[in-house]
């Protein structure tokens, strides 16, 4: 029969199990996932940090979800990456260099998407057609100045 401190130690061997399977579950290849984790196993909480900071937690998760979009440029994204990695005594250089190459890969993609057409507006139709008038007014002006004159 087992002991209740058997059945206990058990129990405690499969939580650390079950920790360390969603400590690997982590999708640690990403600034903001690195971020995140580390933030989360010092006990810090999103408002205590962004406080910190100097930022909303608007920013603090957008940086941790590597939405730098939501942010209000990449060279504020790249400050407050950097200010995050110092603030949790990470080193900067591995995490900076993931946050260049998201930058960059985001910044070729829109090269690839171009810009967007925009649609005509009714004042841009109304100064095509002013702009035509008045050539054909002009034209007509000079075409009977020169057979009168």
């Amino acid at each position: 029969m087992k002991r209740a401190t058997d059945f206990m130690t058990e129990n405690s061997n499969d939580d650390t199990r079950s920790a360390k399977a969603a400590d690997t579950e982590i999708d640690l290849s990403s600034p903001g996932a690195r971020l995140k984790a580390e933030r989360e196993r010092q006990g810090f909480e999103e408002e205590e940090l962004a406080t910190k900071l100097h930022i909303t937690r608007h920013y603090l998760r957008a940086i941790e979800e590597d939405a730098y979009d939501k942010l209000p440029g990449v060279v504020f994204a790249r400050g407050y990456v950097r200010n995050y990695c110092l603030l949790l005594e990470m080193p900067t250089e591995p995490l900076m260099t993931m946050f260049e190459a998201l930058v960059e890969t985001a910044r070729k993609e829109k090269e690839v998407e171009g810009v967007p057409k925009r649609k005509l507006t009714r004042v841009d139709r109304n100064q095509r057609w002013l702009s035509l008038s008045l050539f054909v007014f002009v034209s007509l002006f000079g075409v009977l100045w020169f057979l009168n004159g």
